[in-house]
């Protein structure tokens, strides 16, 4: 997983550091502001780093780490009644995810690996599989992919991927009918896999800062500064 990390985005320097100094930001005045426009810093512990400005002529630029997650975003930002949508612009080209080869295999029912183009198999790859009887198995990948057991006598009918860091899922690929023995290469092409496709995503404003509602999850941001103005 370290290659779709290096292949999203490079860190945060740039964002963080203007809390710090930088030309953008002037200190937060005492009283809470009459706009939310200002530079935002995350408050989610120490394995998260992240920050958000928002311009006083409707522009953001977002950036966050986590693990083995880097993403950002930039775009419009709206005011609403108790905080702002972000909307990413342009809109990001979402990953994809192709069957790159199926191949006929003698050792076990199925074999499955993912790979980004031009790389190695990836590990910790999340799959699904349906079996015409109604059954259904979930697993994930290791370095040599993944494979039913060959003793296994039910037979595959779709399979499902996600790739958990950023989130992804595959659509459902449909196998071949009345076949055994199937070696299945997928491909996970990134395109812009490290930019956080908000679209209308949602923060609240609060007495400390702001709280972004992203991916399911409620992340609470201080207020570090007041933006001079947009790029």
């Amino acid at each position: 997983m370290t290659r779709l990390a290096a292949i999203a985005l490079a860190g945060l320097a740039g964002l963080v550091a203007l809390a710090g100094g930088g030309a953008l930001v002037m200190p937060a005045p005492a009283l809470a502001q009459s706009t939310p426009a200002g530079l935002y810093r995350a408050q989610a512990g120490p394995d998260l780093a992240s920050a958000i400005e928002l311009a006083p002529d409707g522009r953001f630029r977002y950036q966050l780490s986590e693990g083995a997650l880097d993403e950002e975003a930039a775009g419009r930002w709206t005011a609403t009644e108790d905080g702002v949508l972000l909307q990413t612009l342009p809109a990001p080209r979402p990953p994809e995810w192709r069957i790159d080869r199926i191949e006929q295999t003698g050792d076990v029912p199925l074999k499955v690996t993912v790979k980004v183009p031009g790389g190695d198999n990836l590990q910790g790859i999340f799959l699904r599989v349906g079996y015409t009887n109604g059954d259904r198995g979930a697993a994930a990948t290791q370095a040599d992919g993944w494979a039913m057991p060959a003793d296994d006598t039910r037979q595959p009918a779709w399979i499902e991927f996600s790739e958990p860091i950023h989130g992804v899922t595959s659509q459902r690929f449909d196998l071949p009918e009345a076949q055994r023995g199937l070696s299945l290469t997928v491909l996970l092409v990134p395109n812009e896999i490290g930019v956080a496709a908000f679209d209308g995503t949602r923060a609240t404003i609060t007495r400390e800062g702001l709280v972004l509602h992203w991916r399911g999850r409620d992340i609470p941001y201080a207020r570090a500064g007041r933006s001079r103005g947009g790029r």
